[in-house]
């Protein structure tokens, strides 16, 4: 699917039959038919790359980025040494440039990857999608302008000119950098991130997972670097790019069980003085005063890499990959107590399961609020037993469990992302390091030029423009989703307290029963006898009365079912849809992947407005890939929804 610059008239489809325009939110573009953007389509129009030209997968859509960015032919890589004038020259493209939004020449492309167990599928997905982004990126298609159908022939080269009167989609990007951090912090002052058998030394600091070999592995990201003027230089060879950045994302399950991949992003890209460590201090008053978690030194390795790899006259493109709802800790006060042992969580109060908001809703570790019960029934129990903590829910519905939240609210990321002040560590405000380069000189950044995608837990039923089309799936802008209540389907009012319109977007531990309003099937109970009896999730999950994990969002079938899957090894015995096999019995076989709501790192995209672009971590199809809706494709049609109009 592509979109057109406004008034453009709408192309034939192979067939002959012209298709009718559809709308895209308040852009109101018509699209060029999915068959004339289809694999097969630009397979048979790529004959002089020797079949290239195919479309980009996820992040491909960041080819769209290029057009967002106007990156021009011949741009030099290194900003320290040759620095683009304020205007610079650009070869006319098939997108004219919209006055409201900046353009830059450069691209900065950070991937936050979850590393945690139950993501080397969706990890694949995405590693699968690069190498065809890394070709789109650099030689984008020639388009017929009145109507963006690639033309028949194709040039071999960024630099050669297209045929006849076509123009490039984009300009070929000659200054790219790709990045990529973990969702792994480790236990913000606690010795572990995790408890009991989930417990896990891994902690990235937010840096850098760099490449394991040649340059870019001592850079720390990778550089598309064709005129070799780095330092050092980066990539000049295309197809090398392609693998190493496929990769790049490949970073395996070892990371923490507790992702944290809000502030994995804001600790590179934003956060004014990143900590160098986490000790444990007394804190308050008396003969046993509490203990409390401090932020110490500064982290100059962190914003060594953060100044090498941002620059501050480009495109920041941001795309979060997890599967579950971000987990991050407050790095500070006592919030390392959620990684203490098993049995020694205090409880919270009974009002706080009732009203969580309300004043007397506290820790029973806590003082009692004036005008509160001093006596509670739930205090009376002391700690949470072994029996009654898993430590796998720790990050869940803290209000409701333990009478605090030790979660950074999510208006910090919010904040990060659009705001030019954000507070340092002693909470007065300084300038936004997204934003404004410390050095002074370079001027700051328009904030239309930082985008985030995240690919999460929400099925893609929700987001799809029409989720009835059995052979093409285009998913709503966020303007689009602003306009027509999307927003509230997938995550409720936060003013009003109303939960999401879509049951299977309640994060909870209960089985959850209503009508999943897009398909209009009611949600399945975990006695269901069929792994399908709800389209979406399945069917629920008997997680019993001490549970390890809510409920699913969405699951998807996997290309190959995983022999031995731990998911299905650990969890047997409670009726989880992605060990169902067909014939209804379970075992340690996983058919399906899953997803659980991601509730914060959606509310955070809801904040960041017209920028964010949303998209399901559950695949439509990963069978066929001929079709459009293979893998994470429909992220390309998401991100070139938003970002090609007006860009170049």
């Amino acid at each position: 699917m592509r979109i057109y610059a406004s008034g453009a008239s709408a192309p034939k489809a192979a067939g002959g039959a012209v298709r009718r325009r559809r709308s895209c939110g308040g852009l109101r573009p018509p699209f060029v038919s999915s068959r004339a953007t289809s694999p097969n389509f630009l397979r048979q129009h790529a004959r002089c790359r020797g079949g290239r030209g195919l479309p980009a997968l996820l992040v491909a859509g960041c080819c769209s980025l290029a057009a967002g960015c106007g990156a021009r032919t011949g741009l030099v890589a290194d900003r320290h040494t040759q620095q683009a004038d304020a205007s610079p020259a650009r070869a006319p493209t098939a997108i004219p440039p919209r006055a409201e939004q900046a353009r830059a020449d450069r691209i900065d492309l950070l991937f936050v990857i979850d590393d945690s167990g139950s993501m080397r599928d969706k990890q694949l997905i995405l590693a699968r999608a690069l190498p065809d982004l890394v070709d789109r990126l650099i030689n984008p298609l020639c388009v017929d302008p009145s109507t963006l159908v690639p033309t028949a022939t194709q040039p071999g080269s960024p630099l050669a000119a297209c045929p006849g009167g076509a123009l490039r989609e984009f300009n070929s990007v000659q200054d790219l950098h790709i990045g990529v951090v973990s969702t792994s912090l480790g236990g913000v002052g606690a010795p572990t991130c995790g408890v009991g058998f989930s417990a896990s030394s891994a902690n990235d600091h937010g840096h850098l997972r760099a490449p394991s070999t040649g340059s870019a592995a001592k850079r720390g990201y990778l550089a598309w670097d064709p005129a070799q003027v780095g330092k050092p230089p980066g990539e000049k060879d295309e197809a090398a790019l392609g693998t190493q950045v496929k990769s790049l994302v490949a970073l395996g399950e070892g990371g923490c069980a507790f992702e944290m991949p809000l502030e994995g992003m804001y600790r590179f890209l934003v956060d004014p003085e990143p900590y160098a460590r986490v000790t444990i201090a007394d804190c308050g008053s008396g003969s046993s005063p509490e203990r409390c978690a401090v932020q110490d030194g500064t982290d100059d390795e962190l914003l060594a890499e953060r100044a090498s790899f941002l620059r501050y006259d480009s495109l920041v493109a941001i795309v979060v990959l997890t599967d579950e709802n971000d987990c991050s800790l407050t790095a500070g006060g006592q919030s390392f107590h959620v990684f203490d042992d098993i049995g020694t969580m205090p409880r919270a109060t009974t009002e706080c399961a009732k009203t969580p908001n309300d004043r007397c809703c506290r820790s029973c570790a806590d003082e009692v609020p004036d005008g509160c019960p001093t006596d509670d029934a739930e205090c009376d129990k002391g700690p949470y037993t072994a029996s009654e903590d898993s430590g796998l829910l720790r990050c869940y519905h803290q209000k409701q469990q333990y009478g605090r939240d030790y979660l950074y609210p999510t208006s910090r990321y919010v904040d990060g992302l659009t705001g030019k002040m954000v507070p340092g560590r002693n909470g007065a405000l300084v300038q936004n390091p997204l934003f404004v380069d410390p050095s002074g000189n370079s001027p700051p950044r328009d904030p239309s030029l930082v985008f985030v995608s995240a690919v999460v837990g929400v099925p893609w039923q929700d987001l799809a423009q029409d989720p009835t089309d059995a052979t093409h799936l285009a998913l709503k802008s966020a303007e689009q989703m602003r306009a027509d209540g999307t927003w509230g389907l997938i995550l409720g009012d936060p003013e009003t307290g109303a939960p999401p319109r879509d049951p299977l977007m309640i994060e909870t531990t209960d089985e959850r029963t209503g009508v999943q309003p897009i398909v209009g099937v009611p949600l399945a109970p975990s006695s269901a006898k069929s792994p399908l009896a709800n389209p979406i999730n399945g069917h629920e999950a008997a997680l019993g009365d001490a549970p390890v994990e809510p409920q699913y969002a969405c699951i998807f079938d996997l290309p190959t079912p995983e022999q031995g899957s731990a998911d299905c090894n650990f969890f047997s015995g409670s009726d989880r849809a992605i060990c169902q096999a067909d014939d209804g019995t379970y075992g340690t076989v996983q058919y399906r992947g899953k997803a659980y709501p991601g509730v914060r790192e959606l509310t955070v995209l809801r904040g960041v407005g017209d920028n964010a672009i949303p998209a399901s971590i559950c695949a439509r199809n990963l069978k066929d890939d001929s079709r459009d809706d293979f893998g994470y494709r429909p992220v390309l049609t998401q991100i070139l929804d938003r970002l090609r109009v007006g860009l170049n």
